[in-house]
């Protein structure tokens, strides 16, 4: 009995036919090690188990396709590339493991008689797609639905595991997909291609074995200076939830292209430069260090490499009293210098920021502040851009980023998300503002190139509001009331107490030595394991252990009176080993 699934809101009804099964062959199989990439999605799905382990797009099809000519394209493209052929499988040690030849399952369903809008169709072939098996490392890395009358594809979508391809390994899948649907004579293998299983071999080999080290040492210094979170807000008390907001401005799209023409840099970086400029205003201190996302696409074999090589790299940016023209260009050299740092071991960078939370007393966020999708002048699926600005609004996976801003397009109209998994400290309006601010920077830039000051003045966006309760260390904004509370829920029932200074000496902590806490390190060791959901605490500096506590927690010179039994910052040297 074929079922049949009806959508209303289209008032399109798809039933579902037996699958389509299209066997491949390829020209070489293997096993071999994961490539540095794809033990970065390993370990981003480890640690989110929840998040989409991949991309969906709709497959550009013209008037006409036909059954044969989908098959047919989709059997070369994955002899074509291996990454289409993959499985993974966990280890130890992780590897990948190419098939020479398989079998394509594709979900097929009929669309009837009726009328049939395109994009309307493929939406509801992605829900159809929602409760399939999901991917795993085990299973094949492709899932692909198609709605067909008769012979003819009216709408097809396709599903591909972060684990095969990045975006731009995707931007590849799509073009040659486009490309060969359309032309018959041209449905062959080809040449030889750069595959997953030479990438890793060549990242094992001593030039970009030096890279990666070199890579890392980058990060290590990074990690021992950078803020914890960029943007650290008191929270509002409401429920802690995730949430973007995407500006689509036509007029900023145009302000792109005057600046440009005059400061001679790509959009991206034009964006990049807005957005560190406003944060700056905002938190009161400039971006300085941060994430973004390297292509790690700079040499010809890679143009048309399908894999996963996107990483993230650390950024400097430099914004002291420049004017908006020169931040632009800091922010492209920045762009440059990050991606020669972009390839790393993960589990390496893993240990070392492990060791530099543990001796800062900070737990850090990995997610990219920056995220560039387009591909050069190409922007990422346009949508029906409105002539007025426009911001929507799109719930999200859960994620501990505070802001992240996805560059979508930047021709036809400007096409930036926000997105926090933090509403509880940045509500919608704080989203909606700094992305209003950013198009309100661009508007002005299009037509001088402005001062620093002028830039404080357009952007009508001051500092967030901070009361006596903050302070600034070790480059963290942090709240002596969270920390506070930090204290109370890891080291309970013991009672301690924090001081903002003591003797000059930053966030000082006292306490009572008990059966748990009975040195420095024991109590270190309790706070770093309660700071994963206080992003604006950070660990005492020192810990001040005494015989017993006074009546008066809150009393400082009580606590200098007590005898004390142990001392010290509680950083095990080496840690985590």
């Amino acid at each position: 009995m074929p079922k049949v699934f009806t959508a209303l809101t289209h008032e399109l009804t798809l039933t579902e036919c037996e699958p389509i099964v299209v066997p491949f062959q390829g020209d070489r199989a293997g096993d071999g090690p994961l490539t540095l990439g794809q033990l970065n999605i390993v370990r981003w799905l480890d640690d989110f188990p929840d998040a989409h382990g991949w991309m969906r797009c709709a497959l550009e099809l013209p008037e006409g396709t036909g059954l044969d000519d989908v098959t047919e394209t989709f059997a070369v493209l994955l002899a074509r590339h291996e990454g289409l052929r993959t499985t993974y499988a966990a280890g130890p040690p992780p590897a990948q493991r190419v098939a020479a030849a398989g079998e394509l399952v594709i979900h097929r369903f009929d669309t009837g008689a009726g009328p049939v809008e395109a994009a309307a169709c493929a939406a509801e072939l992605g829900k159809l797609l929602d409760p399939r098996p999901p991917h795993s490392p085990r299973t094949h890395p492709l899932r692909v639905a198609l709605a067909t009358r008769g012979d003819e594809v009216l709408a097809g979508v396709m599903d591909l595991s972060h684990l095969t391809a990045d975006f731009l390994g995707l931007a590849v899948f799509c073009r040659e997909f486009a490309h060969l649907v359309r032309h018959p004579r041209e449905r062959e293998i080809g040449q030889v291609r750069h595959q997953p299983l030479d990438q890793a071999r060549a990242e094992r080999r001593p030039p970009l074995a030096r890279r990666t080290a070199n890579a890392l040492a980058l990060w290590e210094s990074v990690l021992n200076r950078a803020p914890h979170h960029l943007y650290t807000a008191a929270s509002t008390g409401s429920p802690r939830d995730s949430l973007a907001a995407e500006l689509c401005s036509r007029a900023a799209a145009t302000a792109l292209a005057a600046i440009e023409a005059r400061a001679g840099s790509g959009r991206p970086a034009i964006v990049l430069a807005a957005i560190c400029t406003v944060l700056s205003q905002r938190t009161g201190q400039p971006p300085g260090d941060f994430l973004t996302l390297s292509s790690n696409r700079y040499d010809s074999r890679s143009a048309d490499y399908l894999g996963t090589l996107v990483q993230s790299a650390p950024m400097h940016v430099d914004l002291a009293a420049l004017s908006f023209d020169r931040c632009v260009h800091q922010a492209w050299l920045a762009t440059v210098k990050a991606g020669k740092h972009g390839i790393y071991d993960v589990e390496e960078r893993s240990r070392i920021a492990e060791q530099a939370e543990h001796r800062r007393g900070v737990r850090f966020c990995f997610e990219p502040l920056f995220n560039n999708l387009v591909v050069g002048r190409i922007d990422s699926q346009p949508p029906e851009t409105p002539a007025a600005t426009a911001l929507t609004w799109t719930p999200m996976v859960e994620t501990d980023v505070m802001l992240r801003f996805d560059l979508f397009a930047a021709e036809e109209a400007l096409r930036l998300r926000l997105w926090t998994g933090h509403l509880d400290r940045a509500p919608r309006d704080e989203l909606e503002r700094i992305l209003l601010a950013i198009e309100r920077l661009l508007l002005s830039a299009a037509s001088e190139d402005l001062s620093r000051p002028r830039m404080d003045e357009v952007t009508g966006l001051g500092p967030l509001p901070r009361d006596g309760d903050w302070l600034l260390v070790d480059s963290c904004w942090i709240q002596i009331g969270e920390v506070q509370r930090l204290l109370d829920e890891a080291l309970a029932p013991l009672p301690a107490r924090v001081f903002p200074e003591v003797r000059g000496e930053p966030l000082v902590a006292f306490l009572a030595r008990g059966p748990r806490v009975r040195s420095a390190e024991e109590a270190h060791a309790l706070c770093m394991e309660g700071l994963r959901r206080r992003p604006t605490a950070m660990t005492p500096r020192r810990y001040v252990l005494c015989d017993h506590a006074p009546d008066d927690v809150t009393d400082l010179d009580a606590w200098l009176s007590r005898p004390v039994v142990a001392d010290g910052a509680g950083r095990t040297t080496g840690h985590p080993g």
